[in-house]
């Protein structure tokens, strides 16, 4: 019983699992008439052990033995008979009810004498493993002796080795301290602890910890102030043209009483002046808020009013939101000093400590929530960036990611302290993969940074890859067979990770052809570690939740203490006045590879990544709650409906007809950015529940072919070409009926549905352009747009 009691701690500790069933064999043979019988009666017991409110070893042995005494007292029921009455959900690749299997043999052969005769124990391999795992101990002569039969399919033989040295370290631990709760019981030696704590964590780098960002930046105006700094499709500017320009915008901002905590939010297009507007924020000592313009109007309210905007900046043809704050145009403002007179503004009176921007990232209650990041996180992230994956004078990196998103921190600010130029995209060219790839190869870029589902679309679009280039990408999983279609393109593949509140990136890796996927070694002054529910590391394989530690932890959630306190927690290994006292819970499974890397495995809870951008369901769930007519929501990321993963909202309406698709879409599309927004909207008449009255996410139906409820009735094709189009929305967006008068979105499509057609329409000899589908959004008004274009080049002198 109390190596029972041990595997099943030791299976608890491993899979974190508290209901352990784990088979025994028994003798059977408790009757005096079968005692001589010849043959086996041998019978198979699951012994289940509740470990529910982290038991001492002494508590857990206590119910080992009162499940042990109940099976044996009941030993004569055929484990057969049991398995046809409970009827588990079958599945061939496991067997029922237990797949774990725990022998000890007390009865040992006869040491066999025979006259000029050696006999020895011969070990028999029978090449199948019954169970996923069995563990066999022989106790004789006062020892215990041990084997261990596995599924070579599930571990490797390493792995064997280290749960059993594990189980042996666990069982003397146990023995030893009975009374201490079994989560603090040791299953890693004092070198694996000291490797995946300190070893793998020895990150320490010096960088200019008492600088913020923008002195970094006027320290590289003095070296190179002649230099091309920033470039857009209209201007460009040196860095010396962008200290005067940012200087003087400050000088403004300070005029407005902006400082130190103070909060001034962004509302701007992708441009130079949004350069100049981010650099004269941080010269005044104030922190950025940025905010899409493109987002719905109750959201720039709400962000604007939790984050007590004083400050708005924003530039011609941007019309701003209604506001308090104090509105100034980056480019139309005559009254800016030209910055000459002041000597970088390095007389603001700003630390490392205080706040450097906002970003506001979606929240599980419904509302997005604002992570504050200061300027020490900011200067060690950007100069461990530096080093690796690297940026030296000169280079070139094509900026394409939306301010609002926490990784254009790296685009925008990187090159700019080491002397490089940064290219801003516009809007349009980073909806136009085609216009991305000529970007690339027009300004000669040398790094350009994006998610896995930009990577996919550039090379949907056709992109045949630009030699030399340097490619990051992060913001989501990075998948083998995108890894393997880059590095046949560029010249150096990196995989970045890391949560906002670790400030952009936490761990980078290179990535090499046949590697596998991994988030790699931490950066600079970062510590990366797998634990458990009870802040222990893991062994080796096995999964965990991972925590970020370091200098670019942020300082919080703005205005949520109580949120801050449960994600934000106490450093369990902090050893040294170096050491910092808090690590961020990412809510990310990971496990530590043999070699010390780490791989993830997905998400503890609900939260998902489309495109990059981070959404919690349940924020979407909570808004769509609101619509008068629906009174039940979920929503869930499903890729069984498409080639990527997208929304899909089930809704049970109110009494009465239930709204349509385009209803729920224009509702959401007031309260939500476009990208939280689900592609799919399934009504139910209930939810289905598990029989704990739970909703049962995984009963929820794959959503059907079927053309969804829109606000428009159907109208077929009239000609030809919309014939076409129908079809080609049909196949891709894998919806049988398609009007002509169907918003593309209303259907479900996006960036990836948009490519797609795309090539289709070329193999059509049709010519798309993904702002085709933005501006002309049925197939009625797509196809007039395509005749009309059609008419005109006939018409035209050089038409044939």
């Amino acid at each position: 019983m109390t190596l029972l009691a041990a595997f099943q701690v030791l299976l608890f500790r491993y899979s974190r699992q508290e209901d352990i069933l784990v088979g025994t064999p028994i003798a059977n043979r408790n009757y005096p008439e079968i005692e001589h019988l010849i043959g086996v009666f041998i019978n198979t017991l699951v012994i289940r052990t509740d470990l529910t409110g982290n038991p001492t070893f002494r508590e857990v042995l206590r119910r080992v033995r009162n499940v042990a005494l109940a099976a044996y007292a009941h030993q004569d029921l055929p484990f057969e008979r049991l398995v046809a009455e409970l009827k588990p959900q079958r599945d061939l690749s496991r067997t029922p009810l237990f797949q774990a299997m725990f022998n000890l043999q007390r009865s040992i052969l006869p040491t066999v004498k025979m006259p000029r005769l050696t006999v020895r124990p011969l070990p028999l391999n029978r090449g199948t493993s019954q169970f996923d795992l069995t563990f066999i101990l022989v106790e004789q002569d006062g020892c215990l002796d041990g084997s261990v039969e596995y599924n070579c399919d599930l571990f490797e033989t390493d792995t064997i080795v280290s749960i059993s040295a594990a189980y042996q370290r666990l069982l003397e631990h146990a023995v030893a301290r009975r009374d201490v709760p079994i989560s603090q019981l040791r299953v890693l030696s004092e070198i694996e602890r000291q490797h995946v704590i300190t070893e793998v964590n020895q990150t320490t780098r010096d960088y200019p910890r008492a600088r913020c960002m923008h002195e970094l930046f006027e320290a590289q105006t003095e070296r190179t102030p002649d230099n091309v700094a920033v470039i857009d499709e209209r201007t460009s500017l040196t860095y010396g043209e962008l200290d005067r320009r940012s200087s003087g915008l400050a000088m403004r901002l300070r005029q407005c009483a902006v400082g130190p905590e103070v909060f001034v939010g962004i509302y701007m297009h992708r441009s130079v002046e949004m350069v100049i507007g981010l650099l004269g924020i941080l010269k005044a000592g104030g922190a950025y808020v940025p905010i899409n313009p493109t987002d719905p109007p109750d959201r720039v309210t709400f962000m604007l009013t939790d984050a007590s905007v004083r400050v708005l900046l924003t530039c011609r043809g941007v019309e701003p939101p209604r506001t308090d704050a104090v509105v100034v145009c980056v480019d139309g403002d005559a009254e800016f000093p030209n910055g000459e007179e002041t000597d970088g503004t390095t007389r603001t009176k700003v630390t490392p400590d205080n706040a450097a921007y906002v970003i506001y990232t979606s929240g599980s209650t419904g509302r997005p929530k604002g992570v504050l990041v200061s300027h020490r996180a900011l200067t060690n992230f950007l100069w461990s960036m530096a080093e690796r994956p690297g940026c030296a004078q000169g280079e070139v990196l094509l900026a394409v990611t939306s301010l609002s998103f926490d990784i254009a921190a790296l685009e925008l600010y990187l090159p700019l302290i080491v002397g490089g130029t940064v290219v801003v995209a516009s809007e349009e060219i980073t909806r136009d993969p085609q216009q991305l790839g000529q970007a690339l190869i027009d300004h000669n870029v040398d790094t350009m940074q994006a998610t896995p589902a930009s990577w996919r679309m550039m090379l949907a679009a056709g992109w045949q890859g630009k030699p030399g280039l340097k490619v990051l990408c992060g913001g989501d999983t990075l998948p083998r067979d995108l890894a393997d279609q880059l590095l046949t393109r560029v010249g150096a593949l990196w995989h970045l990770y890391g949560p906002t509140e670790t400030t952009v990136w936490s761990a980078v890796c290179k990535m090499e052809q046949g590697d596998a996927v991994t988030i790699g070694t931490p950066i600079a002054n970062t510590q990366l570690y797998v634990l458990d529910d009870y802040l222990h590391p893991v062994p080796t394989g096995v999964r965990g939740e991972l925590y970020i530690g370091g200098d670019g932890l942020a300082r919080g959630y703005l205005n949520r203490d109580d949120l801050t306190a449960e994600k934000f927690v106490s450093n369990p290994f902090t050893s040294s006045p170096n050491d910092t006292d808090r690590v961020f819970r990412t809510g990310d499974q990971a496990r530590y590879l043999p070699d010390g890397r780490i791989e993830l495995l997905g998400r503890l809870d609900d939260q998902v990544k489309i495109q990059g951008f981070r959404i919690e369901p349940g924020e979407v769930e909570a808004t769509l709650i609101q619509h008068p007519l629906v009174r039940e929501a979920v929503v869930l990321a499903r890729e069984d409906t498409s080639t990527d993963l997208r929304l899909v909202a089930y809704f049970v309406p109110t009494q009465g007809p239930a709204p349509t698709t385009s209803d729920l879409r224009d509702f959401l599309k007031t309260i939500l950015p476009a990208y939280m927004v689900p592609a799919r909207f399934v009504p139910l008449e209930q939810m289905p529940l598990t029989p704990n009255g739970k909703i049962d996410r995984r009963a929820l139906p794959v959503p059907e072919p079927t053309r969804p409820a829109l606000s428009d009735a159907f109208v077929a094709p009239r000609n030809p070409l919309e014939q076409r189009l129908c079809s080609m929305y049909a196949q891709v967006l894998g919806i049988d009926q398609i009007g002509i008068h169907d918003n593309f979105f209303d259907l479900g499509g996006g960036s990836l549905q948009i490519l797609e057609i795309i090539v289709h329409a070329q193999e059509a000899e049709l010519m798309l352009t993904p702002q085709l589908f933005f501006e002309y959004q049925t197939v009625a008004t797509l196809a007039a747009t395509l005749n009309t274009r059609r008419t005109e080049l006939l018409d035209s002198p050089s038409g044939s």
